[in-house]
């Protein structure tokens, strides 16, 4: 990664004042979303200290949960398609690190999604 620079403020090498187009994908549950399923899903997360991410592969959701508050971790592989993840937070930290967490996964383009079922 090259350095910003301090006369125009800028990336160099960016194209178009540094602006980049991602396509993201809906993120279920994600900051400031209350629909139904975000909430089951959240609700799910916070009892079973599990959940589960849409992924094409394990070392995408091991680079977005980097660092990440909560003590998240990847377990492993669940199905071809979803990741299996645990973390340690209880109530009052869930609350406060879901978004983030959530926030992590969309801005590489990932999305948590329901538990599949087993079988």
């Amino acid at each position: 990664m090259g350095r910003l620079s301090r006369r125009t403020g800028e990336w160099p090498g960016r194209v178009g004042g540094g602006a980049v187009m991602l396509d993201v994908q809906d993120t279920i549950g994600g900051p400031g979303d209350e629909g139904e399923g975000a909430a089951a899903i959240a609700e799910d997360a916070a009892a079973a200290l599990r959940f589960h991410v849409a992924a094409p592969s394990v070392s995408a959701v091991r680079k977005a949960l980097f660092r990440a508050p909560g003590g998240a971790r990847v377990l492993g592989r669940h199905d071809r398609e979803t990741i299996a993840c645990t973390h340690t937070m209880d109530e009052r930290s869930f609350a406060r690190h879901w978004p983030i967490l959530l926030s992590r996964l969309e801005k590489v383009g990932l999305r948590v999604v329901p538990r599949p079922p087993s079988g």
